[in-house]
């Protein structure tokens, strides 16, 4: 299951987790964003609990992107007790986002 992060629940679900979090920071305008999805989906059913995996409309929640730095879509921010601890920007094969999800569990 994806998580929809917003401006309203991005501190409790994610920076209080209590598990690592992957946030996606896109747009539905954006094709790239779109084509990640599939992939996030897989991985958020082969981590189940032990990380959540959720995004961020940044055309509807603009004030998330800014406060973190996202410049360009799509953007993986990786979250480990409310502290960024990865990054990448663009396009990701699925085995470089798991090597970083298994990095932080």
């Amino acid at each position: 299951m994806i998580f929809e992060f917003t401006e309203t629940n991005f501190d409790s679900e994610v920076m209080q987790a209590k598990v690592p979090v992957l946030v996606d920071f896109s747009s539905k305008t954006c094709g790239p964003c779109r084509a990640l999805i599939p992939m996030l989906e897989q991985l958020s059913d082969e981590y189940n609990e032990d990380i959540k995996i959720g995004k961020v409309d940044v055309s509807l929640f603009p004030l998330l992107g800014a406060k973190f730095g996202v410049e360009m879509l799509p953007t993986l921010l990786f979250f480990n007790q409310g502290n960024v601890v990865d990054r990448m920007i663009g396009i990701q094969s699925k085995s470089k986002i798991q090597n970083a999800l298994d990095a932080i569990e």
